[in-house]
């Protein structure tokens, strides 16, 4: 039997299954075991997330360099594909080249698969949540692209983090017999981008003074958080850039109540 007549048949065995739920609970339910049950009735090594191309990792990298999200390791996540919520999914996601990886579950385990980007709408790994930017978001800005890290923290203030990572070459000149010997390995070092989406407008932040331009009436503050967390600003930008906007959001909600 073809995977399509094999996912139709499962398809109506889980109308079913969702209507005799309906009827035996009035109380709402967890989505969770309903399509972990659904993958694996109908096999998770037919999931339409695995139609995407084998991923390739072209670097050589030494020690803990590498072009990932936190590491080179699969990590459980989830994702939304073609409409659908995936569950369970061994995830990475390559920042470099901006791609979603997955490791399929059956006789290709070994190989990682390239998520097809134009059909994912979100995905979730490490407890962060991260957005296709571009997915049925007709208001979204020509310089943003992608899959960004998105973190809510009200209807006016969306902090967007666009992971990225700057690659150089280390060359490795040793002398031999017959000459020289190159041999090259790649080392990747974070370079990220921040963007706010504040009252429906999206503006990139790199400054101090970018803050002060979308919140001039918190330039004081905005000014004393810079001062008093200069060494969080050296080493983990992200946490630093969240907490001011967290920060400033406080204080916008307790000035409006």
């Amino acid at each position: 039997m073809k995977n399509y007549q094999k996912k139709s048949i499962f398809l109506i065995l889980f109308g079913l299954f969702l209507n005799i739920c309906a009827l035996h609970s009035q109380t709402t339910y967890n989505k969770t075991p309903i399509n972990n049950w659904f993958d694996n009735t109908i096999g998770k090594e037919n999931l339409a997330i695995y139609n995407g191309s084998r991923h390739v990792n072209y670097y050589i990298t030494l020690d803990k360099s590498h072009s990932y999200y936190a590491s080179r390791k699969f990590t459980t996540g989830s994702l939304k594909y073609e409409d659908q919520d995936y569950y369970n999914v061994e995830l990475k996601y390559d920042v470099n080249n901006d791609i979603l990886v997955c490791r399929p579950i059956g006789e290709f385990d070994y190989m990682g698969i390239n998520v097809i980007k134009e059909k994912t709408a979100n995905f979730s790994i490490y407890d962060k949540q991260f957005v296709n930017i571009n997915y049925e978001n007709p208001s979204c800005p020509v310089f943003m692209t992608g899959y960004y890290q998105e973190i809510i923290f009200s209807k006016n203030n969306i902090l967007y983090i666009k992971h990225h990572k700057s690659r150089t070459k280390v060359i490795d000149t040793k002398t031999i017999s017959d000459g020289v010997n190159q041999n090259s390995t790649d080392e990747f070092k974070e370079k990220n981008e921040f963007i706010l989406k504040y009252k429906e407008a999206y503006y990139r932040i790199s400054s101090k003074s970018d803050i002060i331009k979308i919140f001039p009436e918190y330039k004081s503050t905005i000014k004393k958080y810079y001062n008093n967390n200069a060494q969080l600003e050296e080493s983990d930008n992200k946490v630093f850039i969240e907490n001011l906007i967290k920060e400033i959001n406080t204080i916008s909600n307790n000035v409006s109540n």
